[in-house]
């Protein structure tokens, strides 16, 4: 009887830990569809298609994967490594960055209700002679914010990247 009691508790023991780190998993969500570190590959690809999106694998040599929200004309960023998402983005900036407050708090608001408590930042800019770009990474670990501001050149044309990505796991 000792015995079962003691196998009983350590079950007991064993699921509530396998619950508390399913609980605290990293995640991310990405439009409707809540995206996490160590996710499979084709249980993302079915959520996010199932949510409407496309995924967009065109370039997944090497791993990197687009999820398009055709109606809310939104791209997310994910990677995958041994079919486990390491690393997704999203977004916040609303706009051409020229009212970019609002996504900026709302990127920060985000990433402190998450946890995020002891940060890194790190100011990382760009100039070439066809970029400027403004980059200042803000990193927490296992989450993390890029703000970017400027232009590049690219196959002849200049586009603006002003984006205020909040992101979960390391591009690798």
């Amino acid at each position: 009887m000792a015995m079962l009691t003691r196998v009983v508790l350590l079950l007991v023991v064993c699921a509530s830990s396998v619950l508390a780190q399913s609980s605290n998993r990293i995640s991310l969500e990405l439009g409707s569809v809540t995206v996490w570190l160590g996710m499979d590959k084709s249980v993302a690809k079915q959520q996010l298609e199932a949510a409407g999106m496309v995924f967009d694998s065109s370039s997944a040599s090497n791993g990197q994967v687009h999820a398009v929200d055709t109606q809310g004309k939104h791209v997310f960023t994910l990677k995958f490594e041994n079919g486990k998402l390491v690393y997704a983005d999203r977004n916040w900036l609303r706009d051409d960055g020229s009212n970019a407050l609002p996504s900026v708090m709302d990127a920060l608001a985000s990433l402190v209700d998450q946890g995020a408590t002891n940060c890194k930042i790190v100011h990382a800019p760009i100039s070439t002679p066809d970029s400027k770009l403004n980059r200042v990474f803000i990193d927490c670990g296992e989450r993390g914010i890029l703000l970017t501001y400027g232009s590049g050149t690219f196959a002849g044309l200049t586009l603006n990247d002003n984006a205020v990505h909040e992101r979960i796991g390391k591009y690798r």
